[in-house]
């Protein structure tokens, strides 16, 4: 096979994996890449934790304020746009923009290691076996980058649905009423 100028440039744009972390990284094309960063569209993001719960929950009002106020806090400090969330109690959904893509990981490690601290009571003199944990987080941050209006769309539905379950509503029923708010909404 002759190999064209056109086969050239068919491989530099080879579609690249949109999301990234969590269960995927359980699967070989999971791990084939790494972890896709942009900075002009949103992002997904998702922290799960299966230890969150009871009095490790992020739905204890002060485990609630205290993980705002450290999303807040490292958002501000590594310019990551928090534009939508939702706290389920055991997981977290966001969406974010980044505004440089070398402050993803210096964010993503201070945010979760300091969820992580303040909900568990560690600390550098009380260590995880203390506290009765290994590990506190389930897996890697999943991220997904959000391509186009749509599924921008679909994606702030989806975290108010989830916003909603965080409030004890089921989900089914979180789902109908998002639907009868945006008929509402639409002019006709």
């Amino acid at each position: 096979m002759i190999y064209t100028f056109v086969h050239m440039q068919k491989e530099l744009f080879k579609k690249q994996e949109l999301a990234y972390g969590g269960k995927l990284l359980k699967t070989r094309k999971g791990r084939t890449s790494g972890r896709p960063l942009v900075t002009r569209q949103t992002m997904h993001l998702v922290l799960r934790s299966t230890h969150a719960k009871g009095k490790w929950s992020f739905l204890e009002p002060k485990n609630k304020t205290a993980t705002r106020e450290i999303l807040k806090k490292f958002a501000a400090k590594y310019g990551v746009k928090l534009l939508h969330g939702a706290n389920v109690g055991n997981h977290i959904h966001l969406e974010i923009q980044l505004t440089n893509r070398h402050t993803y990981k210096p964010f993503i490690r201070a945010v979760t290691a300091a969820i992580a601290m303040k909900v568990t009571g560690v600390s550098r003199w009380k260590t995880k076996e203390e506290a009765g944990i290994k590990r506190f987080w389930d897996l890697r941050p999943f991220t997904r980058v959000v391509v186009g209006w749509k599924s921008r769309l679909t994606l702030k539905d989806y975290i108010k649905v989830n916003r909603l379950e965080g409030q004890y509503i089921k989900r089914d029923v979180a789902k109908i009423l998002i639907q009868r708010r945006r008929e509402l909404l639409q002019p006709g």
